[in-house]
């Protein structure tokens, strides 16, 4: 009997054990499951509360007054940045997100700016006025081309006649200038960095934004950009109001400024092209500075651009092929110590004022066919390190204007270059030393030499 009790108390006590492990197994689960449930809902609560918060930092884009533009501004990359850092959702899914407030960053940037315009139109005018004075002429076709590339702009500012309240525009201007940089500065510190690779080559280390989306396309553009890394510079189809100026910026991925129009000077000296430049179609209505060995890394498009003032890519880097094709220089076009490392495409350029290609580097086909120089064309100390170049093709030839001086053209180059054939050509009763195949034209007549031989 004293057994049984033994036993059975035994079995009892196993019972409850098992029971109280039971019980504690089925309380763990349940307070595991409570907390997921709390924890889903705060993730919920976390989301929702900060979908609001963009809601509110939107709003503040509209607001009339500047600082709390700003401060919208700030809000928006905020949030781009809690999304990214967000570990409840997938990568695909942050990046969804954070893309959604890039959009309306960009949409801001895109937006018209009246002021700016009724601005470039007062300056315009101002400066047109100024120089058309001092030069004392009285039709457009004798413009010098400085004021003919202010005419153009005179042309197209719009219909604006009331300026009596300028001044306070200059200070809304201003003040939306340093709103839309910000955007574009918070973007900067969040691209993409820089690195040597085991050749040496300096390549892009991705950054957190790098795989959004930019777009800047139709975007006016009236605020410095300068001293920038811009990741995916799409400003397609833009109109820069005032001076562009995107000195010492890196473009980390593609360059777009197809279509787009410079209304003032251009200042690009020691930007950084990593990628694509694309300036298709593009027109430079004031000067275009390329200088101070700005490296074009990959291949790089000017083809039919127009340049109404002085063009000068003095001592840039063309680390790829180059292509001009179909482009106007209305006035000077410099590129002296240029540097070309892949083929370069001049076919069909009209080069209306003076020509620089002093001291250049070209280390691939060089193809000047139909290009046509309406001033002097200084050649001297080229250097074409594997091929010839060509300034005729079947009947497609070079021309050089005759109402030059025959010094005007000058074709030497260094010792260590492949050689420009010369041959003369005679129009105007003057004979000239030009490359074989081109030919002499008369701008007033027309009128064409043979081939020189």
């Amino acid at each position: 009997d004293k057994a049984r009790e033994v036993e059975q108390k035994s079995t009892s006590d196993l019972r409850l054990h098992l029971l109280y492990i039971t019980g504690g197994v089925i309380a763990t689960l349940g307070l595991i499951e409570t907390n997921r449930k709390n924890s889903q809902d705060h993730v919920r609560q976390v989301h929702a509360a900060r979908r609001d918060r963009y809601i509110v930092a939107v709003d503040k884009l509209s607001n009339s007054n500047a600082s709390v533009r700003l401060g919208g501004v700030y809000a928006l990359v905020g949030l781009v940045d809690e999304w990214l850092d967000d570990d409840n959702m997938d990568r695909e899914t942050r990046i969804k997100e954070g893309q959604v407030i890039i959009n309306n960053l960009c949409s801001y940037i895109r937006s018209p700016f009246l002021i700016a315009e009724k601005i470039e139109a007062y300056e315009a005018r101002n400066d047109f006025n100024l120089l058309q004075e001092y030069e004392g002429a009285f039709s457009s076709e004798e413009y010098s081309p400085q004021l003919q590339a202010l005419y153009e702009r005179y042309k197209d500012s719009g219909s604006f006649k009331n300026f009596q309240d300028i001044t306070a525009n200059y200070a809304e201007l201003r003040e939306e200038q340093d709103v839309r940089r910000a955007i574009f500065v918070e973007m900067s510190k969040r691209s993409s960095t820089f690195i040597k690779n085991e050749k040496g080559a300096i390549v892009p280390s991705p950054s957190t934004w790098s795989n959004f989306e930019f777009d800047f396309s139709r975007a006016p553009i009236f605020y410095p950009l300068n001293d920038l890394t811009i990741e995916k510079g799409n400003f397609s189809s833009s109109k820069f109001h005032a001076k562009a100026d995107f000195s010492r910026v890196t473009f980390t991925c593609d360059a777009n400024f197809s279509g787009t129009i410079f209304t003032n000077d251009a200042n690009f000296i020691d930007a950084t092209f990593i990628n694509n430049a694309d300036f298709n179609k593009s027109i430079f209505i004031g000067e275009a500075k390329f200088i101070g060995a700005t490296p074009f890394i990959n291949a790089k498009d000017f083809s039919r651009v127009t340049f109404s003032g002085n063009a000068d890519f003095n001592n840039a880097e063309f680390h790829s092929n180059a292509n001009f094709m179909g482009a106007y220089f209305a006035h000077e076009a410099n590129f002296n110590e240029a540097t070309f490392t892949g083929d370069v495409s001049f076919h069909d350029v009209i080069f209306t004022g003076e020509t620089k290609f002093g001291g250049v580097i070209f280390n691939k086909h060089t193809n000047f066919v139909e290009a046509t120089f309406k001033g002097g064309a200084g050649f001297s100390k080229m250097t074409f390190t594997e091929f010839e170049p060509w300034f005729f093709e079947m009947c497609r030839h070079a021309r050089f204007s005759a109402a030059m001086n025959p010094h005007d053209y000058n074709f030497s180059v260094t010792t260590k270059s492949k050689p420009i054939n010369l041959g003369t050509a005679t129009l105007l009763g003057k004979t000239f030393k030009i490359p074989l195949g081109t030919i002499l034209f008369d701008p007033g007549s027309n009128d064409i030499s043979d081939p020189a031989k």
